[in-house]
């Protein structure tokens, strides 16, 4: 119920600016880790490996290059940060241009059904409908969710979204809702 009750307001209490971010550290020593395994598997590939090397002497760097470019291109193109001002919400990458959603532009919010986690918002741009996905990466994502839906009140959701978002109504509920605070002695008569 608390957890509930924190989520009441989100941007009154917090206010804006407010950013939420991946885990820096992690992600950067992600990078660091996979630039250094593509450095390492071509420099083992141009002085190492020979005509007479095993085949899997010569299948392993090709591996961890593999690998370590894909982590490289996750981490770069994948959401960093996402930052809530007065009018937008502001999606962050580190390789690739932000993306800037007023609140008045946002039409509809749902979770598609794939393979990952993911929120879906079809908004518009310059009188176009544009579609946003992002993954659930970042920490806090019920309350980023909450905060959206808090900014424009006439966000169409799709079912799961529904029973996640708190409404204005539920927000009256638990406001006026008193609390009873039973002490020992009255369960004892």
């Amino acid at each position: 119920m608390s957890e509930i009750l924190d989520l009441i307001d989100i941007n009154k209490k917090k206010g804006f600016p407010r950013e939420y971010k991946f885990n820096q550290f992690i992600r950067w020593f992600t990078i660091l880790l996979a630039v250094f395994a593509i450095l390492y598997s071509l420099y083992v590939l141009f002085f190492h490996i020979t005509a007479q090397s095993s085949t899997f002497k010569k299948a392993v760097p090709f591996i961890i290059l593999f690998l370590g470019i894909n982590s490289l291109l996750k981490n770069l193109f994948t959401l960093n940060k996402i930052v809530f001002t007065e009018n937008e919400v502001i999606f962050k990458f580190l390789a690739k241009k932000s993306v800037h959603i007023p609140y008045n532009s946002i039409k509809k919010m749902a979770s598609p059904k794939t393979r990952q986690s993911v929120i879906r918002i079809e908004y518009l741009e310059n009188g176009e409908n544009k579609i946003f996905d992002f993954v659930f990466t970042i920490p806090n994502m019920l309350e980023i969710i909450n905060s959206i839906a808090e900014m424009n009140e006439d966000i169409e959701y799709d079912q799961f979204l529904q029973s996640i978002i708190i409404t204005k109504q539920e927000k009256n509920l638990m406001k006026l809702r008193p609390v009873n605070f039973k002490k020992d002695s009255d369960n004892d008569s």
